[in-house]
């Protein structure tokens, strides 16, 4: 049940190590990792500087608060949260899209200074549009059952908004496709299979699901069970991706689960708030052990039990056949420095 069978993927990745000239430590592949997603990340802080720039610059309250003769700070936080707060939808959904990078940045890292090919992340060719359709129902069911046992306990209710706004929503899809994508890009597909290559792959599986909930430790309303339920996702998404032997079904219900919970249930999103849903969620005075509060359903107790149940059905999911490996491994070469 535990044995995860080495896929075409992961041989390939390891394959990579004959053409790589140092030896690196777990510690230094985490380290190189953090830059890389660091630069990936790099025009979504572009894009909001600029754009919180402009806004503040033409906001006449905004010169209120830094001209007043004594500076008061509790206001001027005050007002950066509520500024951030009412950023127009389209502005926030950029910033979404902008996760595309982190794609671009491990392909490209992956593929420069790792020797490896865009399959050793994922990136399969075979079966795309099956995985990719799976794993959008997947997602969608997995973020279903906590908001539906929020909806049975009454710790939340639900009420249809009349305005919605189809052309938003179909615009916000499509940036947490992008978005969803990016960061399994970045955490299964570059991080995870770096430290196969050369580790365990359970402990590969567990390093990179951790450093996954560590990267959402400064998110507003982050918890205990935040961090563990995000560590649960990522222990998933990286048994998943192993047993399917691609990435396209673990990126599908990343996004399916991120777009679902925000713009479809109305919850907000690792703590980020949520714009243009199809329903209003109210959290009620009790339940937010089940609900998460205003972190979103990822830092409720729900959402723990369909990760745990999710974890041991993906543990229980035969390897996908054509992406069984049965080729032995290519010797390392010795390069000459």
């Amino acid at each position: 049940m535990y044995q995860i069978d080495e896929t075409k993927m992961i041989r390939s990745a390891k394959d990579s190590l004959a053409l790589c000239r140092p030896e690196r430590s777990m510690f230094s592949e985490c380290m190189i990792f953090v830059l890389v997603t660091f630069i990936c990340s790099l025009p979504q802080s572009i894009v909001s500087s600029v754009y919180t720039t402009i806004a503040m610059l033409t906001d006449p309250e905004y010169y209120k608060l830094i001209l007043s003769e004594s500076l008061d700070f509790e206001a001027i936080d005050q007002y950066v949260i509520n500024f951030s707060a009412g950023i127009p939808s389209w502005v926030y959904a950029m910033l979404l899209a902008c996760s595309g990078f982190m794609i671009l940045g491990a392909l490209i890292y992956c593929k420069k200074f790792q020797k490896r090919s865009p399959f050793t992340l994922g990136f399969s060719r075979r079966g795309v549009l099956p995985e990719y359709l799976a794993g959008a129902v997947i997602g969608l069911v997995m973020i279903s059952i906590p908001a539906l046992i929020c909806l049975i306990t009454k710790c939340v209710t639900f009420s249809f908004n009349a305005n919605v706004d189809p052309l938003m929503i179909a615009l916000f899809l499509g940036a947490f496709l992008l978005q969803g994508m990016g960061e399994e890009a970045l955490f299964r597909g570059y991080l995870m299979t770096s430290l196969a290559r050369r580790h365990n792959v359970w402990v590969a599986i567990i390093t990179s699901a951790v450093i996954f909930a560590v990267f959402h430790m400064g998110n507003p309303n982050f918890s205990v069970i935040a961090f563990l339920n995000i560590t649960l996702f990522g222990i998933f998404a990286g048994v998943y991706m192993l047993k399917r032997g691609s990435i396209w079904g673990i990126g599908a219900i990343h996004s399916l689960w991120n777009f679902a919970q925000s713009n479809l249930f109305g919850f907000n999103v690792s703590g980020n708030p949520k714009f243009d849903t199809v329903f209003h969620s109210q959290n009620a005075d009790f339940g937010t052990i089940l609900s998460g509060g205003e972190f979103g359903l990822e830092g409720g107790l729900g959402a723990t039990v369909i990760l745990l149940v999710a974890i041991l059905l993906a543990l229980l999911m035969p390897t996908k056949e054509s992406e069984k490996c049965t080729e032995p491994p290519k010797e390392k070469i010795e390069l000459d420095i």
